[in-house]
């Protein structure tokens, strides 16, 4: 994907992401954070891919479960704590109810 689309994922979502933002642009934010997830993913980014997914959790996006898998790999193989920190944050969003960030088919990323 060239960088303006990127750009434009990247503005869509941060439109959607207001506490203002219509319903049109919160569910054009919700689409644009996992199409940039995706892509974090399919490039094999880490640290991206992990910031991403806080994006999608964030505007209540369903993740998919083969996304929060391999942020969850990518967090328990970190040796960075930050790293860890950013997928423990999307997690409690989602098991504190902020966000409804786990689709019907997602699995946990780690054992309960």
């Amino acid at each position: 994907m060239a960088r303006p689309p990127i750009r434009l994922l990247k503005r869509s979502l941060a439109v959607g992401a207001r506490p203002d933002a219509c319903a049109p642009a919160a569910a054009a934010a919700q689409a644009s954070a996992l199409a940039l997830l995706a892509r974090s993913v399919a490039m094999g980014h880490r640290r991206l891919a992990l910031l991403r997914l806080l994006a999608a959790v964030r505007v209540r996006a369903l993740v998919p479960a083969s996304d929060w898998a391999y942020c969850g790999e990518v967090a328990s193989q970190a040796a960075d704590e930050a790293l860890r920190g950013l997928f423990a944050e999307a997690e409690q969003a989602v098991g504190l109810g902020h966000g409804s960030a786990r689709g019907a088919d997602a699995a946990p990323a780690r054992p309960a």
